[in-house]
């Protein structure tokens, strides 16, 4: 079985970054880099660089601003975790009889609420 990369998986400054949009709606580049990037050491270049990612993944939606750009959220909070959870579902079908059993071990870490929500859709699909 081969392992690929989830459209939908992002890296830590890509949630940072997607997490600030959701919080602020449309930022302009230099805003994003200001509130994200510079507290961290980051050149602007590197938040760019981040912003055109999450537009290749369809998560932002850009903007033209004068010579600059403005970046909003293409989904909502709930959204994204709604494409996640389908996503990563698909990844669980996938997995072996073991990964399978490794998974459901270490579902126990879940929020018991979470737990037992995933209980019932169980129950319910069966």
């Amino acid at each position: 079985m081969a392992i690929r990369r989830n459209s939908l998986g992002l890296g830590e400054l890509e949630g940072l970054v997607l997490e600030r949009l959701w919080e602020e709606g449309e930022l302009a580049t230099p805003a994003v880099h200001e509130a994200v990037g510079r507290p961290r050491g980051l050149a602007y270049t590197t938040v760019l660089t981040v912003l055109q990612r999450l537009l290749k993944k369809g998560l932002v939606v850009r903007r033209e601003q004068g010579k600059s750009h403005s970046y909003a959220p293409a989904l909502t909070r709930a959204e994204f975790a709604r494409r996640r959870g389908i996503e990563l579902a698909g990844l669980v079908t996938e997995l072996s009889t073991e990964g399978l059993a490794a998974f459901l071990t270490e579902a126990h870490r879940l929020d018991p609420q979470v737990l037992d929500a995933f209980r019932q859709q169980l129950e319910d699909a069966e």
